[in-house]
């Protein structure tokens, strides 16, 4: 069952991808708007994503997780074959939006599927692997369908993804774990929440690793540009490759481990990372700070995913994933705008020193660390 949730997972994250390099430069080129136009793109998307999450947690608790993944999946599909008629900026803004509540749908109901399984730390391990997988190809793959067939092969593409991810979901359970099916919806309150408390904590964390993550995923391709260096390309494949290869080879930590102690590393180091970018500006100190946030950016979604669904019956877990993955949106579009304006005001150094700062002082968020908090995986029922 597991193998067929993370093929599910990769095929909907890879439909995503394929559009990450092809909107931009299907808004800078057939619809002939300037570079200010994929930012407001990007908000679109990310805010539509935002408000969208908690009605995704709901239907993950209610509906079922195979709902909300399949609802998700399906807009993802349609959106993206609708872009073959997107001829004007208006529909084109449209479709971002419902993609990105399509996205939120299903992201929530495969990361809570993920939660339910009788192995959580190992499985949302997985997961977050598969999420990575086809957010890594995607842009490879679009690039090799647009340099051979244009746009249309990249939205047709990114629509069979989706499809198929929607097809492969139809045949996952509501939930993955045994004796979940009765906690949905939760039979103790007879209703699910919008946003859940337990959340909130790693919800912040997570908004804090994502600032030094906007560091470099908006402002690289500029820092290189001042450094006399190229675009980027092979710096983002080291970064995703780095983050994947911390996932792979530390999956029983990531899986085991105090998920407090986890958030803490990777803060600390997305932080360090991104404060480097500031202070060593060079190509050493640049491949030296992709390295150090690749590697903080591995070890913090599956300790944060966890740390909101522990000890949560599963008619909430959905509710609880829709809460923290909230915030990578939120800081998203936060740090996207706030490090923007400094730049410009004192420089690129400014907006990295300001994002490592951000992201090592969500580590606060986890100090101290009590003995026995969410210590190893408690959900973990099966033997070792």
């Amino acid at each position: 069952m597991i193998g067929r949730l993370l093929v599910c997972t990769a095929g909907a994250f890879l439909s995503i991808g394929l559009l990450i390099p092809a909107v931009p430069r299907y808004l800078t080129g057939p619809l002939d708007q300037q570079a200010g136009m994929v930012g407001i793109s990007l908000a679109v998307t990310a805010a539509a994503g935002v408000l969208a999450r908690p009605l995704a947690g709901r239907v993950a608790d209610r509906a079922g997780r195979r709902t909300a993944l399949c609802a998700g999946a399906l807009l993802l599909s349609g959106t993206s074959l609708a872009l073959l008629a997107a001829g004007r900026l208006p529909l084109f803004f449209v479709l971002r939006g419902v993609a990105g509540v399509g996205e939120a749908l299903a992201y929530v109901g495969l990361a809570t599927l993920a939660s339910d399984h009788r192995r959580p730390g190992a499985a949302i391990n997985h997961f977050s692997v598969a999420v990575n997988a086809g957010l890594l190809t995607g842009p490879v793959i679009a690039e090799t369908l647009y340099a051979a067939s244009g746009f249309a092969a990249v939205w047709i593409t990114a629509a069979a993804a989706a499809l198929g991810s929607a097809a492969l979901g139809l045949t996952l359970p509501k939930t993955m774990g045994p004796g979940t099916e009765s906690a949905i919806p939760d039979q103790g309150t007879g209703r699910t929440r919008l946003y859940h408390t337990s959340a909130l904590r790693p919800g912040f964390g997570y908004l804090a690793s994502v600032w030094g993550y906007t560091a470099i995923s908006a402002f690289l391709p500029l820092h290189l540009a001042a450094l006399g260096g190229g675009a980027g390309g092979l710096h983002f494949l080291v970064y995703g490759g780095v983050l994947v290869a911390v996932r792979l080879a530390g999956h029983r930590l990531l899986a085991t481990a105090a998920p407090a102690r986890l958030a803490v590393a990777s803060l600390l180091l997305t932080g360090t990372g991104s404060i480097l970018l500031a202070a060593w500006p060079s190509p050493a100190g640049t491949w030296a700070a992709i390295a150090l946030i690749g590697a903080g950016q591995g070890l913090g979604l599956p300790a944060f995913l966890r740390m909101a669904v522990h000890g949560l019956p599963a008619g909430e877990r959905g509710s609880a994933v829709a809460t923290t993955t909230a915030f990578f949106d939120v800081g998203f579009l936060s740090a996207a705008l706030a490090l923007g304006a400094l730049a410009d005001r004192f420089g690129l150094a400014g907006g990295f020193a300001l994002a490592g700062a951000v992201s090592a002082a969500g580590a606060l968020l986890f100090l101290p660390i009590r003995h026995n908090e969410h210590e190893g995986a408690p959900l973990d029922h099966s033997p070792r």
